[in-house]
């Protein structure tokens, strides 16, 4: 396992580069996911405008106001924070240790955040001002489909994140809070962060953002609904590499014949040098930090669910072309995301809830009728309009 980008090359390429150590690999992949999520799902858009399904929008701004105060401020914030956790990284010995616990901690350079600070406030003041008129003008700017990419993947990670420490806390709210308050490493959580809390949130801001720009929802939801299915496959890449504990329960059961030409490690794993350090130490590892094994073998579910993932995307975006009537696509999504997970969730590590069932299998459940629903809902409201 690779816990961060340094482990990788100093493991598979035998290269020790020390700096390397701040680039997380599940933040590297689910980095690589949204940045994926968003080409294919600018390339939907495009398509859909091109069609007339989707329309170019206007929108009244305000040029030559000058410098105002909260954005002065707010720069001079991120100014303060890059400052101060920045400088130490070259300054200082073993920060890249435990990067994210690091800039998650009180530790830093004052100095040389105020320096930042004051830094980035003026940049953003000069800026400003030099486009600054004596009288202020409103313009009319068009704005097409695929150009708000950008406001909907900031949502989907700010309300990716909340979601997912909010489901996380909800799912185990002790062992969370004492692990934020020791250390601030959330990663110690059993399964990690729950990443259907993520979605949840993230959709609903993206449909709060299409409805207050006015934009058709049903449309931006289809085109993008494929797009968060391949996301998802490429984070558990990242959680498969660094072996950050969302891992099967035991499998000790001997491989099918039918996957005698695969590998052993897709069928049962012990996920070496692991990034939550559980299991067994390994007195052969090459690294000093990530250094255990876990002492049985298990189903390497994120294996599972990014193949599940790729396929069903594939699945959806080859038949979107083909689905005329809007909801559906996003509906079929609704349906694969909960499907996908109620067929993995038997053999994951999880926290039941209640009757035996954890807390993706409740929502998991919930979204199979929900697609299902969905389906025939915009399907009957789709025929009878083209029949009008």
């Amino acid at each position: 396992m690779y816990p961060t980008l340094y482990h990788f090359f100093k493991g598979a390429l035998g290269l020790d580069i020390e700096f390397l150590k701040m680039i997380p690999m599940l933040g590297l992949w689910i980095g690589i996911g949204f940045v994926a999520a968003n080409w294919f799902g600018s390339r939907e858009l495009k398509r859909r405008e091109s069609l007339g399904w989707i329309k170019t929008t206007k929108k009244t701004i305000v040029v030559g106001k000058g410098a105002q105060p909260m954005d002065v401020l707010i720069n001079g914030i991120l100014g303060f924070i890059i400052g101060m956790k920045l400088i130490p990284l070259f300054t200082q010995d073993g920060l890249f240790n435990d990067f994210v616990g690091f800039l998650l901690s009180s530790q830093g350079n004052i100095f040389a955040g105020i320096v930042g600070g004051i830094g980035m406030a003026y940049w953003k003041y000069y800026e400003a001002n030099k486009e600054k008129l004596d009288t202020p003008e409103e313009r009319i700017v068009e704005i097409r489909p695929h150009e708000h990419m950008g406001n909907v993947t900031l949502i989907g990670i700010v309300g990716g994140i909340g979601g997912a420490l909010l489901f996380a806390f909800l799912e185990q709210p002790g062992k969370l809070w004492s692990a934020f308050m020791a250390s601030g490493n959330i990663g110690d959580l059993n399964g990690g962060l729950t990443v259907y809390g993520g979605v949840i949130v993230a959709v609903l801001g993206n449909i709060y953002y299409f409805r207050k720009n006015k934009l058709p929802i049903l449309q931006f939801l289809d085109a993008l609904g494929p797009t968060v299915l391949l996301a998802y496959g490429l984070g558990r890449v990242g959680c498969q590499l660094a072996g950050d504990g969302d891992w099967g329960i035991d499998n000790l059961n001997p491989k099918p014949n039918w996957m005698v030409f695969l590998p052993d490690w897709m069928w049962a794993y012990d996920y070496p040098n692991n990034i939550n350090n559980e299991g067994i130490e390994m007195t052969t590892s090459i690294f000093s930090d990530y250094n255990h094994r876990l002492e049985n073998t298990v189903y390497p579910t994120p294996f599972y669910e990014t193949v599940m993932s790729f396929i069903l995307f594939g699945v959806m975006w080859a038949v979107r072309k083909s689905i005329k009537f809007s909801g559906i696509l996003f509906s079929l999504y609704v349906f694969f995301t909960g499907a996908e997970r109620l067929l993995i969730e038997r053999i994951r590590v999880n926290v039941e809830y209640g009757n035996g069932l954890t807390q993706a299998e409740i929502i998991s459940i919930v979204l199979l009728i929900s697609g299902i629903a969905g389906i025939a809902f915009f399907y009957s409201k789709g025929k009878k309009q083209s029949t009008k």
